[in-house]
């Protein structure tokens, strides 16, 4: 039931970042913003995670008497026999626990942006790619993202990174994250970096408009560098990832995100990395993007740049 009174019938899928991802029989899959819904009936069963960090499971086949609220009851043993009231506006994510086939619960996005400068002759292009999906306990994701740089009668330059994500949700908003990365960068004099890292964390913030986090943890690392040079490391990353969203039209998704890696074993080195990135939608699902990405290492290479950063614009569909 929406709040100016129209019904909609159909399947819960997720309500992630202040929408509600519903399947309908006529319409198709809508996705209808949380603020806009005045009560939820369903005899699916759903984890619903509240603003505090609290998560409940049940079913919720009546509406609740009191206005804008979830009434839960519960579906596992320890959380109690009498229905939970929960406030809609102390809602933020709800998922089912059976969501189909696998591959209908994938997301992702591909991203691509090319420039030319006929005064310079210089081009540039890019692209980025994800996928990924999430249940009650864990999500993992695949991201790849690509720039180059040409000047005619001048060297090329490309940085590349692939990195595979898996985090595991604990209780109180706390999170275990283990990440396989792979990474190039001609600017900072990188043939190949290999990394595998474990980081826990805890979210500080968790709203239907944003979410930040911040964790520790440790990290292996394998450098070949451009100068025939092999170096292994072992780092202490602190990261911290900040996301906006605005649902309002031009849907708007910023995400800044920093991670800092200092060396346990190379004395006095450190290494940073730093990404924003703005996504506005042009129509449904298709979105123009600006990124900015920053490397930053104080002991790279032998006569390479300590730091590269980059600009770059694309346009993208997510699905």
């Amino acid at each position: 039931m929406l709040v100016n009174g129209d019904r909609v019938t159909g399947e819960i899928q997720e309500l992630s970042y202040g929408q509600l991802e519903f399947k309908t029989d006529d319409m198709g899959t809508v996705y209808i913003e949380w603020d806009k819904i005045r009560s939820l009936t369903t005899k699916q069963v759903l984890q619903v995670e509240t603003l505090d960090g609290l998560r409940y499971f049940g079913t919720a086949p009546e509406a609740a008497k009191a206005p804008l609220a979830l009434v839960l009851t519960p579906q596992r043993a320890g959380d109690g026999d009498q229905p939970v009231v929960i406030f809609m506006a102390d809602v933020a994510r709800i998922s089912t626990l059976e969501q189909g086939a696998f591959f209908q619960r994938l997301d992702g996005s591909v991203s691509f942006g090319f420039n030319y400068t006929q005064a310079t002759d210089i081009t540039q292009s890019n692209f980025a790619g994800d996928i990924g999906t999430r249940n009650v306990k864990r999500q993992w994701s695949l991201a790849a993202d690509w720039n180059s740089s040409s000047e005619s009668g001048g060297e090329s330059s490309e940085r590349a990174t692939l990195t595979g994500t898996l985090e595991r949700y604990l209780k109180n908003r706390y999170y275990y994250e283990g990440q396989l990365m792979f990474a190039t960068n001609d600017e900072l004099g990188l043939d190949l970096r290999s990394l595998v890292s474990g980081t826990v964390g805890r979210y500080l913030v968790q709203r239907q408009d944003r979410e930040w986090r911040a964790g520790a943890g440790l990290a292996v690392s394998r450098e070949q560098r451009a100068d025939g040079t092999t170096v292994d490391s072992l780092e202490l990353p602190v990261t911290t990832s900040l996301r906006l969203f605005r649902l309002d039209s031009p849907k708007t998704d910023v995400e800044i995100e920093l991670t800092v890696l200092p060396s346990l074993t190379e004395s006095g080195r450190v290494r940073g990395e730093a990404a924003v990135n703005a996504r506005y939608e042009i129509i449904h699902d298709l979105f123009f993007e600006i990124s900015l990405y920053d490397s930053y290492d104080n002991r790279p290479s032998e006569g390479s740049e300590v730091n590269d950063w980059n600009v770059v614009t694309s346009l993208g569909y997510s699905f």
